[in-house]
């Protein structure tokens, strides 16, 4: 108890880097590639909105005031807002891809059944009149 009351705190782990820097530029080097790979394969910007978001939480091994906490809370707000909404906005785009393929299928086999519906009874003609005489 004594010891505590001693204790001035300066050992105190900081609450806003959980991590060590070399595990967190680890995890924000991952991220990156991750979500680069994610965005060069897909095309949607919100995967590097949520690269951003998580590679802007490294400013906290650096600077802990409360106006840089501040600042990095606005643009992670900010941020995640961007990606869900562009995220949202590609979901859109890729069930209206989806449903046109779907579409598309659909009146192709359509077509393909038509076409031998038709070839079927233009057949059963040719056969109907080949005996007609």
């Amino acid at each position: 108890m004594i010891q505590f009351l001693i204790d001035d705190g300066s050992k105190m782990q900081n609450v806003f880097t959980p991590l060590s820097l070399s595990v967190h530029l680890v995890f924000t080097m991952i991220a990156t590639a991750l979500y680069l790979t994610l965005y060069y394969r897909r095309g949607s910007v919100h995967y590097l909105t949520l690269m951003f978001a998580i590679d802007a939480t490294f400013i906290t091994q650096f600077w802990t005031s409360s106006i840089a906490i501040t600042l990095l809370g606005i643009v992670e707000i900010i941020l995640l807002g961007c990606t869900f909404w562009f995220g949202h906005k590609y979901s859109k785009k890729v069930k209206a891809e989806t449903a046109a393929k779907e579409a598309a299928r659909k009146e192709a086999e359509e077509r393909a059944k038509a076409a031998e519906k038709a070839e079927a009874t233009e057949n059963e003609k040719l056969v109907d009149n080949a005996f007609d005489d």
